[in-house]
């Protein structure tokens, strides 16, 4: 997972942003998306699998995440989809 100091994270964040706002759905994001952080970028790389903007495997990618932690990230996602239902994100 990477880790608070990477460098590549605001870069990463204003990226990820500017895929959602170009499918439409920015103004469904929550004010956890507005400043970049590791935080910040697992929820908009949540919010962007669950609107179908990404793959699990471009999320890896963008979290430097190993098999293990992703598989675990989005085990925690569905969970938490299915405990609270849809605008989890």
């Amino acid at each position: 997972m990477l880790n608070p100091d990477h460098p590549d994270i605001t870069a990463r964040h204003h990226q990820l942003r500017r895929a959602i706002a170009a499918q439409g759905v920015e103004g469904w994001l929550s004010d956890k998306a507005d400043h970049p952080s590791v935080d910040s970028l697992v929820y908009l790389c949540k919010f962007a699998f669950f609107t179908g903007i990404l793959t699990k495997s471009q999320i890896g990618g963008i979290l430097e995440a190993d098999r293990a932690e992703l598989k675990s990230l989005v085990k925690s996602w569905y969970d938490d989809h299915r405990a609270k239902g849809c605008g989890t994100c």
